[in-house]
């Protein structure tokens, strides 16, 4: 966005360039950023007289035309249907080119389509043409929030609030940019003083809310969305805010019905894929598994922005009846992170029976993943799925010789339906994925040397760190009474940047996290997966290499920053890994009682070992 704004007003020749029957025919582009509590732009979303006020009179007249075939768009568009409205624009564009307007308009009507970067393109131009007009900083904001560029819609919403600072949805789309981007202290000024004007805007309240919860303190935040219900209590986003709320507290039965009364109140198609995803989560959180599990195929709507895109051509099987797969060619495709493609293969035996001698399981999975795959279930054909991105969107694919032939594909976690509907369905069997015995073998000879005690391998944060998913991961601080335990000799796993954390051990703790040779704990998963079952116990939250440790049958101790963690099925302890144990305190990021258990636990365990 940066590049695209010091280079200027897009040429004459690129805007003309427009072939607005492609653009109706394309797929709406989807959304990178949820854009959480944005104040959508609304069909009357441009004020058109407004933007001839200052235009001579002589002017006017001229561009009589131009102002009504815009007014014709704007009614259109609010009447529903974006087609026309964009022709109309498009016919007002072509008149007059050149001014502020019929860019405005025309921008508007692309992103009505969902033709984001091209909307984005003459909101440029108008913004260009009328620097002094409040309004194209919205939409500019907008459209750069939603494709995830947090940098440009902060300094467009900037401009839209020193223009207009009494503006509601100026100062609740700048709150909303400045949570995003971790900036919660900022946000909260913003917000503060706009509900001092505007105590009555339930907006306004639900939005500082949402702040609140993002910087760590849902207690406090909840109290903000209840204020936003009372002033409308059939609200949709503070019902979807509070479930969300709930579900953080350990609280998942409390969240179903405001999930529900949410869902009467979506603000768009995107909203009301989010929270059918929310909802299905707190089903299983709830231990509500078999109805989870069928509420959890909404993971897979295309408005919802996280979902994950498939392109494949054959029929796809829904998870039930798996009798129907005997004899039969099944393409199994993985789904989401690593870490759940891993956590997903627990069903993968079942499957192999489920198609018997007669049929074909084909599995999908990360690339990295697939020696460690094959070995696990030799029976299985195995290959990769690939990302590529179209219409700014990652959609998965697999190479045309895995598809072809396969009378169905599934996406990993759907087959749960028919296997996993109870926490007793789970197998009892520690582990289904098999390490490399030598290699398992070789590491284990070089973690011995690391010294006399317990080995212990410990991770402490996820790759995609970004401010809303750290709250669920505790501040390196917190592992100081863990890594201070006697007769212990802790190993780093974790991927990623280390070399601040493990300066703060060596120096603040004075605690050395020995570190594995001969491995990229990044890119060898086959390693990774040989390496973490070796060692004596793997600490840690979930993530590619605990799920890793714990799939392959090591002893794990997830670390957990809430209770109603989905994964745990409304119980206390991840049945997908039954040799494991979950570490949690009360409430939401209860760290100290946390950690001061893992490390009482730890103590115990290395007194033994000694």
């Amino acid at each position: 966005m940066a590049d695209r704004i010091e280079a200027g007003l897009m040429t004459m020749q690129e805007a003309s360039a427009l072939d607005l029957d492609a653009e109706i025919s394309a797929q709406a582009e989807i959304e990178k950023n949820e854009t959480r509590d944005a104040v959508p732009l609304g069909a009357q979303a441009v004020r058109v007289d407004s933007h001839l006020e200052g235009m001579p009179a002589e002017r006017r007249r001229t561009f009589q035309k131009v102002v009504a075939l815009a007014k014709r768009a704007m009614k259109t568009s609010a009447e529903g249907d974006n087609v026309a409205a964009a022709r109309l624009a498009h016919k007002a564009w072509l008149l007059a080119p050149d001014i502020a307007l019929t860019n405005h308009v025309l921008g508007l009507m692309l992103y009505n389509l969902g033709r984001l970067s091209r909307a984005l393109d003459f909101f440029e131009a108008a913004w260009k043409i009328d620097p002094k007009d409040a309004e194209i900083y919205q939409k500019l904001g907008l459209v750069a929030w939603k494709l995830d560029m947090l940098e440009a819609a902060e300094k467009f919403y900037r401009l839209q609030y020193k223009l207009a600072p009494t503006a509601v949805d100026a100062a609740i789309n700048l709150g909303g940019v400045l949570r995003d981007a971790g900036k919660f202290e900022e946000a909260i000024e913003i917000l503060r003083t706009a509900i001092y004007a505007h105590q009555d805007n339930f907006e306004l309240w639900n939005s500082m809310g949402t702040v609140i919860n993002d910087s760590g303190d849902p207690v406090q935040a909840r109290t903000f969305y209840e204020e936003a219900l009372r002033l409308r209590p059939n609200y949709g986003r503070a019902h979807n805010n509070m479930a969300n709320i709930h579900e953080l507290l350990g609280e998942p039965e409390l969240a179903i019905p405001h999930f529900d009364a949410a869902l009467l109140d979506p603000a768009d198609p995107m909203e009301e894929a989010t929270m059918q995803h929310g909802r299905s989560m707190v089903l299983l959180a709830a231990g509500r598994i078999e109805e989870g599990w069928a509420a959890n195929e909404s993971r897979l709507n295309p408005n919802r922005a996280q979902a994950t895109l498939f392109t494949l051509k054959t029929p796809m099987w829904d998870g039930t009846h798996a009798e129907q797969m005997r004899g039969k060619t099944l393409l199994l495709v993985g789904e989401q992170g690593l870490g759940d493609e891993i956590l997903f293969m627990n069903t993968v035996k079942d499957l192999l029976d489920a198609v018997g001698p007669d049929g074909e399981l084909r599995i999908a999975c990360e690339y990295r993943l697939m020696p460690l795959v094959q070995r696990s279930f030799p029976e299985a054909v195995v290959g990769h799925h690939m990302s590529a991105s179209v219409e700014g969107r990652d959609v998965r694919v697999v190479p045309p010789m895995l598809e072809k032939g396969a009378d169905f594909w599934t996406p990993m976690a759907t087959p749960l339906r028919s296997f996993r509907n109870r926490v007793e369905d789970f197998p009892a069997e520690t582990g289904f994925l098999a390490p490399d015995a030598e290699v398992q073998a070789t590491f284990r000879k070089q973690i011995d040397r690391f010294g006399k005690g317990l080995k212990v391998g410990v991770l402490w944060k996820s790759l995609n760190m970004n401010a809303r998913r750290s709250r669920f991961f505790s501040a390196f601080d917190a592992w100081e009474t863990v890594l201070k335990t006697p007769g212990v000799d802790f190993i780093n796993l974790q991927y990623g940047k280390v070399e601040d954390e493990l300066a703060l051990a060596k120096e603040r703790f004075g605690v050395t996290l020995h570190q594995p040779t001969d491995i990229d704990l990044k890119m060898d998963l086959d390693k990774v997966a040989a390496y973490a079952s070796a060692c004596d116990l793997v600490i840690g939250p979930m993530n590619a290499t605990s799920n890793l440790a714990a799939a392959c049958g090591g002893t794990v101790w997830f670390i957990h920053a809430r209770s109603s963690t989905w994964t745990l099925l409304g119980s206390d302890r991840q049945h997908w890994y039954p040799q494991t144990r979950s570490f949690f305190g009360s409430g939401f990021q209860d760290w100290d009682n946390t950690m001061t258990r893992v490390a009482a636990d730890l103590a115990k365990l290395a007194s033994k070992q000694g």
